[in-house]
């Protein structure tokens, strides 16, 4: 079909006959059930504007279209990364976006890429459940930061400071953190 142009009138653009091989054989190494969402991704979107042309042609709905958004948002930015940005990866993006984004990345990696890399990182939500942010806007209020958009800033900037100290939960570590994040927004902003 593909090799006929068949596919090109459905998804208003070429089809990705090797991706979509690699994600079937992906699924199987992981055990996982075949997905026809995350299967269309592999197939017909590289980018997140081809989710959403694909979306329209083939009427998904909002959840369908919304799945396929997120795996063509940057899937590529995934290949490589440690076992820490994939922790991160995974907090912000939730298990099933990040698995299947993973997943297209994998699927797109091509036939030199290591499936076991790609297997540990595919695997990581089953071995590792992301915690709650534990800093809370009360935590910023009593060191001045008044109630409002500055408060969701210096929440947003002490929860990045957070991720990168690799999602720390005892007290002095969410202490220092707070701390510094509120001297730092209080500097950059002239408080």
């Amino acid at each position: 079909m593909a090799d006929g142009g068949l596919l090109l009138p459905i998804f208003g653009s070429v089809a990705y006959t090797g991706p979509f091989a690699a994600m079937i054989s992906a699924e199987h190494r992981l055990g996982l059930k075949p997905d026809a969402i995350r299967r269309l991704g592999a197939l017909a979107v590289a980018v997140t504007e081809d989710a959403r042309r694909v979306a329209m042609r083939l009427r998904l709905t909002n959840a369908e279209t919304r799945a396929l958004d997120s795996m063509g948002h940057r899937w590529w930015r995934l290949a490589g990364m440690d076992e820490a940005t994939a922790k991160r990866r995974l907090y912000r993006l939730g298990e099933d976006r990040y698995r299947d984004r993973l997943m297209l990345a994998w699927a797109r990696a091509g036939a030199g890429a290591d499936p076991a890399h790609w297997r540990e990182l595919a695997t990581l939500p089953e071995r590792w459940s992301a915690p709650k942010f534990p800093l809370k806007a009360a935590d910023f209020i009593a060191r001045g930061i008044a109630e409002g958009p500055a408060l969701g800033q210096v929440l947003a900037l002490a929860e990045d400071a957070w991720l990168a100290a690799d999602f720390p939960l005892d007290q002095p570590a969410l202490k220092a953190i707070a701390d510094q994040t509120v001297t730092r927004f209080t500097r950059d902003h002239r408080l």
